[in-house]
């Protein structure tokens, strides 16, 4: 029965994910195709579109907010503190699960301090994951990462093993750990489309995939002695079609819940109570950790679920490390420009440089589909699967004010800061940068493409260089850029103010380089 349990269990798993995917995809196409019908809606949407009431109907006027120095060691200590903590957070968590493994599923006779931390350490290489996410490393680094890791695993294990082991026997072994829950992070985080969509959906596809697994066990179970009305749906529908109609079933059974669990999820991350890191990491070691006790469970019974209780050190950590990890000084504020349609090569410089920057204070920008994938969060999702995107935003000069007012600039319980956006349509993104430059100290404008033709590039040099706080402006480019363009919309800007940083390759010298300019700002040259 156990084995049979445990089947049903992965089938489950395996078709949520699939699910997720798949309608991530399809979610992501919408999210994508609605955000550019409504930023070039020329007119005012009708009053049925028009933001809700806000709950403070006369915002205070933005005021300009007196420069904050970015702190280029500040941000220096936070990496560290933020690589010390996924470390040994992944190697608790693995010692815990070798800790248990070694009591109720090898059998207690085994358990040795040597073997227990032997063991920790090849149960701890999502580490690796945990890195990568940290650093929005591409797919290809991670899964690299997670190699090595596995490599240097096999000479500890071939090194510590008691009894002399085939190399193919120490491989299977450890591919069977990682094998399943690398393709359940590549399928729902590999893909640029559905990055910033599929792990939030994750939870609703394998609920639905669950109760539909679950639907067709009980049906399994009783096909010797199938009920009467499942014989008489057979007759009016024939098989196919009754087994389609008894899996999709449950869906409908499920659709409020599931709703209501997308409305909590979204809600609890407006609250604060995880941010978009933590929530990753949470639910990769989650399948890794499901993925570890199915076998256990199929071999000892249902002791082998205690391989799920060191989960609960993430968020035991997470309240723990509060903290420990929250900023030291006040936050300085990033403006992110650049040029639209040039998505992969900003979506880089994002994983690369503003993600580094979240460590150190908040950023803004306006919103565009080249960034999707790594701005979109669990309330704007939900807020699009509830037909409300167009609330968020601004059809007036007079919500300007209104909008920044509204912008969460606390840090999250890791120590990290939100992106906040301002949504514009084509009549509305010039006021609402002209407000995000009085709040900003310094900036980071991709010019890799840009030509004179890009007006609204133009019009963002020509605010930049004369505003009255800016520490500085650090411009991005390639080959491609016409510089004389830029440069004429600078006349009058003060000395230094912008910083020209080449980056033909985003290569790690140049990403250094863009870092250095943004946090160093006062001591750059």
């Amino acid at each position: 029965m156990a084995a049979m349990d445990t089947g049903a269990i992965l089938a489950a798993l395996m078709l949520g994910v699939l699910l997720t995917a798949a309608a991530s995809w399809v979610v992501a196409g919408l999210y994508r195709r609605r955000m550019l019908a409504l930023m070039r809606r020329a007119p005012a949407p009708d009053g049925s579109a028009l933001p809700e009431p806000s709950a403070h109907p006369h915002p205070p006027p933005m005021a300009v907010r007196p420069p904050t120095a970015p702190d280029a060691e500040g941000n220096r200590r936070a990496a560290w503190r933020h690589l010390v903590v996924m470390g040994v957070l992944s190697a608790l968590i693995g010692l815990t699960q070798s800790v248990l493994a070694l009591l109720f599923v090898y059998g207690e006779d085994l358990l040795s301090p040597g073997l227990a931390l032997t063991l920790g350490a090849v149960y701890a290489w999502p580490m690796a994951l945990a890195w990568g996410l940290l650093w929005r490393w591409p797919w290809w680094r991670t899964l690299g990462a997670v190699l090595l890791y596995l490599l240097a695993m096999l000479v500890l294990v071939t090194w510590r093993s008691i009894q002399p082991q085939p190399l193919s026997a120490s491989l299977n072994w450890l591919g069977g750990l990682v094998v399943l829950p690398v393709a359940v992070t590549l399928l729902i985080g590999a893909s640029g489309r559905i990055r910033a969509v599929a792990p939030y959906l994750l939870p609703i596809g394998l609920l639905m995939a669950g109760a539909s697994v679950g639907v067709l066990a009980l049906l399994a179970g009783s096909a010797v002695q199938p009920p009467a009305w499942a014989l008489a749906l057979v007759g009016v529908l024939d098989v196919w079609p009754t087994l389609l109609l008894l899996t999709l079933a449950p869906w409908l059974l499920l659709a409020w819940p599931a709703w209501a669990l997308a409305r909590w999820l979204a809600a609890a991350y407006r609250d604060k109570c995880f941010s978009d890191l933590w929530y990753l990491l949470a639910a990769y070691w989650m399948v890794v950790l499901v993925a570890n006790a199915l076998p256990a469970v199929q071999g000892s019974g249902l002791i082998g679920l205690t391989l799920l209780l060191p989960w609960l050190w993430l968020p035991l950590a997470g309240w723990a490390l509060r903290g420990w990890l929250a900023p030291r000084a006040a936050p300085p504020t990033l403006l992110v420009l650049r040029v639209f349609q040039e998505g992969v090569g900003v979506q880089a410089l994002f994983d690369r440089v503003v993600e580094r920057w979240r460590l150190t204070g908040n950023t803004v920008l306006i919103a565009g589909t080249d960034l999707l994938s790594r701005t979109l969060d669990p309330d704007d999702l939900f807020t699009f699967l509830n037909g409300r995107l167009a609330q968020r935003f601004i059809a007036s000069e007079a919500q300007v004010a209104e909008r920044l007012h509204e912008f969460d600039l606390a840090p999250d319980p890791d120590g990290r800061y939100r992106v906040n956006e301002c949504y514009c349509f084509d009549h509305t993104w010039q006021a609402a940068l002209a407000a995000l430059v009085t709040q900003a100290d310094v900036v980071l404008m991709d010019l890799r493409g840009f030509q004179d033709r890009n007006s609204g590039c133009r019009h963002e040099l020509a605010v930049l260089a004369g505003a009255p706080k800016l520490r500085r402006v650090v411009l991005v480019a390639d080959g491609r850029t016409d510089r004389a363009a830029a440069r004429a919309e600078m006349v009058g800007a003060p000395v230094g103010r912008f910083v020209w940083v080449d980056a033909l390759r985003l290569d790690t010298r140049r990403v250094r380089a863009i870092s250095a300019a943004l946090l160093g700002a006062d001591q750059a040259k």
